[in-house]
């Protein structure tokens, strides 16, 4: 076999395990989601409840459901002073922190942005289930002027959340950022999808730089032990439950408003 068959070939299997390993996920998600009753049951946003369809989080549904998901994220969010209690949430897909947050009482209103119909349909059928269709405002696509559907006020003691696959650096010059100097941001940053990657994050730095500071959030570890819904599991079972499928260690950045 010629070396280029060869190589093929291993991109084939590569490929091949990789979308294997992800089917897996999504059953093991689906397979523990039915045992828990589609329901939170650790952490800030417990008792919060999943309709049976989803959008974007099928394969991280099990990790939701132990709250084990971004779980330096949510830790950072809940940790905010108790000013922030408007959250908003660009590229919500299906409502996980959007209806969540208020779920966990320490929001008293929710804006969520999601671009996709689908993922729109089903954050409204989560809030529906978990009687919240009253405190969550739900738009489409977060374009530069998406601040203006919040009032002043909302935004002046907002946590936003920005999860939009790359589009974060278009979204954010220094404009916008001026307008949200109230809030505390977090960015889950997308940089490695441009081969301008520095350039993009060096202009996003100095952009917030004026009206923010900065602080970083990595993936850490996660303790399985405590969940007895686990134990039966085989070991690599439990660490695909979770496995968040990033292709690399996700890195988000926290800007804290200079003044407040």
């Amino acid at each position: 076999m010629g070396f280029r068959k060869i190589f093929s070939k291993l991109l084939m299997d590569e490929r091949g395990i990789s979308i294997a390993i992800d089917k897996k996920r999504k059953l093991l998600s689906r397979e523990l989601s039915m045992r828990m009753k589609h329901t939170i049951k650790y952490g800030p946003f417990s008792n919060m409840v999943f309709c049976n369809d989803y959008w974007w989080g099928g394969s991280d549904r099990a990790a939701m459901l132990l709250g084990i998901y971004e779980e330096e994220v949510l830790n950072s969010i809940m940790s905010v002073p108790n000013k922030y209690d408007v959250f908003i949430d660009l590229g919500a897909a299906d409502g996980y922190y959007s209806i969540g947050s208020l779920i966990s009482k320490k929001f008293r209103t929710s804006y969520s942005f999601e671009i996709s119909d689908k993922g729109r349909e089903i954050i409204q059928k989560n809030a529906t289930l978990n009687k919240l269709s009253h405190k969550l405002h739900l738009f489409g696509e977060a374009t530069k002027d998406f601040y203006k559907n919040i009032p002043k006020k909302d935004l002046n003691r907002a946590v936003i959340l920005i999860d939009i696959e790359g589009a974060e650096f278009s979204l954010l010059d220094r404009e916008v950022l001026s307008h949200l100097k109230g809030s505390i941001i977090f960015i889950e940053l997308h940089d490695w999808f441009f081969r301008d990657s520095e350039k993009k994050m060096a202009q996003l730095m100095s952009d917030a730089k004026p009206f923010f500071k900065f602080s970083k959030l990595t993936t850490t570890s996660r303790d399985l032990s405590k969940f007895p819904e686990l134990l039966d599991y085989p070991d690599s079972e439990r660490w695909l439950i979770a496995s968040e499928g990033r292709s690399k260690l996700m890195t988000w950045l926290r800007l804290d408003p200079r003044l407040i």
